[in-house]
C-alpha cells in the first residue's frame, strides 16, 4: 500500500501520496520501454512534425500530448509543424518538417472510431514517401471486416511507417490488418512517462465514477449513491489559453512570411493548453478517495498518483487489454467486470485508505 498522504507545511494542502518502492520500480521500468522504443524512431536533435493536437476537453488525449512534448525537447527535438484536424495544412507541414519524422498522436486512430485521423494518416502516407512516420503508442481496434479491409490501405505502399500499439491484442490486431511495409512494435502507452502527480486538496467523496458517455462506452448507467461525472465538453478558461494557437493559425495562413514565427507560437500555446487541461483532470480527480472509470487514461492517471482506482470494461475491449498489459502490477489499480463488483471493490478501499 502507498504511504498516507504527505502534509506540505509551505502550502498548506495534501500534496499527493508516495508510490510503493514496488509500483515505483515497475513504473520506472514501463518508462524505460517507452523511451527506448521512441528513441529507435525518433532521431536526437532532428525536426519533427506532430499531427492531431486533441482540440477537445479529453484530459487522457492531452495526457498523451503532454508526455510527447516533454519526451521531445528531452530528445532535443525541433517541434517543426503541429496541427489538429482542423487547421492542418498539408504543404505548410512539408515545408516545415522538411526530411523529419511525422509523428501521430495516440489515441484510437486507425478505424472508422474517430476517422479525421486515419484520413489525415492516409493524407501524409501519399504525400511524405520519404519521411518516417510514426503513430504514437494507440490501441489498433477495428469495428468490423469492412474497416479492417479500409485500414489496410491506409498507408498504401509507404515503405518507413511504425504503428506502436499500446498492449499486445493491439499488435496482434495491427499485424492481422496491414501489410508487411507496416512495422508494428508493442509498448506501454506514452502517459506512462509523465511525472508523478501531486493531490492539491483533501478528497470530498469516498467513490467518484467517471462514466464515459460516447461511441467507446457500454451504455450502462452508474449506480446512485456516488458522484458521476464525466470530462468536460466546454471550458471557457480552458479555450482563452488557447487563444493564441488558434491566432496564430490564421498567422501561419495568411502571412507566409511569419509562418516559422506561428508554428513556434502554435506548439507553445497548444502545449500551456494541454497542461491546462491535465490539471484540471488531477483537480477532478482530487475530489475522490477511489475512482471507478470505463476511460482508459483517468486510470493511468491515478497510477501517477498514487491513487486507487477500479477499471471497467469498455465497449472494444482497450481496457482491458491495457490492464492485462500495463496496469496489474500496480497495486493501485482494479479491475471489475460490472458495475456492481466496482462499486464494492471501491467502497471497500475507500474505508481503509486515509486519504
Amino acid at each position: 500500500m502507498p504511504a498516507a498522504a504527505v502534509y506540505n507545511q509551505d502550502h498548506g494542502h495534501v500534496t499527493g501520496q508516495a508510490l510503493s518502492t514496488e509500483d515505483a520500480a515497475q513504473l520506472e521500468l514501463q518508462r524505460q520501454a517507452i523511451r527506448a522504443c521512441l528513441d529507435r524512431y525518433i532521431p536526437e536533435s532532428q525536426p519533427v512534425a506532430i499531427l492531431q493536437f486533441p482540440f477537445d476537453f479529453n484530459v487522457g488525449n492531452h495526457m498523451m500530448w503532454v508526455a510527447a512534448m516533454d519526451y521531445l525537447k528531452q530528445r532535443n527535438a525541433s517541434i517543426a509543424y503541429t496541427a489538429h484536424g482542423l487547421n492542418f495544412d498539408l504543404q505548410e507541414m512539408m515545408r516545415a518538417v522538411g526530411d523529419g519524422v511525422i509523428l501521430f498522436s495516440g489515441g484510437v486512430t486507425v478505424s472508422r472510431l474517430w476517422p479525421r485521423h486515419a484520413e489525415i494518416k492516409r493524407i501524409v502516407a501519399e504525400a511524405c514517401p520519404n519521411n518516417r512516420l510514426v503513430s504514437l503508442p494507440s490501441t489498433m481496434l477495428f469495428v468490423d471486416d469492412e474497416d479492417r479491409l479500409e485500414a489496410r490501405t491506409i498507408f498504401g505502399n509507404h515503405r518507413d511507417v511504425v504503428l506502436l500499439a499500446r498492449d499486445p491484442v493491439s499488435a496482434a490486431s495491427a499485424r492481422s490488418v496491414f501489410p508487411d511495409n507496416v512495422r508494428v512494435e508493442t509498448v506501454h502507452d506514452s502517459a506512462l512517462l509523465l511525472p508523478q502527480q501531486q493531490r492539491l486538496s483533501a478528497p470530498e467523496h469516498d467513490v467518484i465514477w467517471l462514466a464515459r458517455d460516447d461511441i467507446e462506452g457500454v451504455g450502462s448507467s452508474a449506480p446512485s449513491g456516488v458522484e458521476v461525472f464525466d470530462w468536460t465538453h466546454h471550458d471557457p478558461a480552458g479555450m482563452r489559453v488557447l487563444f493564441p494557437g488558434r491566432f496564430f493559425s490564421r498567422v501561419r495562413k495568411l502571412a507566409p512570411a511569419l509562418r516559422s514565427i506561428a508554428n513556434r507560437q502554435i506548439a507553445g500555446s497548444y502545449d500551456r493548453f494541454s497542461r491546462y487541461m491535465l490539471a484540471s483532470g488531477n483537480h477532478r480527480l482530487d475530489t475522490g478517495k477511489v475512482l471507478v472509470t470505463d476511460r482508459m487514461h483517468p486510470h493511468i492517471l491515478c497510477t501517477l498518483r498514487s491513487q486507487h482506482s477500479v477499471l471497467l470494461p469498455d465497449r472494444f475491449g482497450k481496457n482491458r487489454a491495457v490492464y492485462e498489459y500495463t496496469s496489474q502490477n500496480h497495486s493501485t489499480v482494479h479491475w471489475a467486470d460490472t458495475h456492481e463488483e466496482a462499486l464494492e471493490i471501491a467502497r471497500s478501499i475507500a474505508r481503509r485508505t486515509p486519504v
